[in-house]
């Protein structure tokens, strides 16, 4: 039971870094999300709310 708590701590960590990276990188450096399929999608969603 410990290990399932630890993976999905890790999982957890990994998603919300990956997540911030992501927010950054579309806060920021907006013309570079083209390599980053994550910041595509979210940029996509956008784009269909507004």
């Amino acid at each position: 039971m410990k290990f399932i708590s630890r993976i999905a701590a890790s999982t957890t960590l990994v998603v919300v870094a990956f997540g911030l990276g992501t927010f950054a990188q579309i806060k920021f450096f907006p013309k570079t999300t083209d390599d980053n399929p994550v910041a595509r999608i979210v940029l996509n969603i956008e784009s269909w709310t507004s």
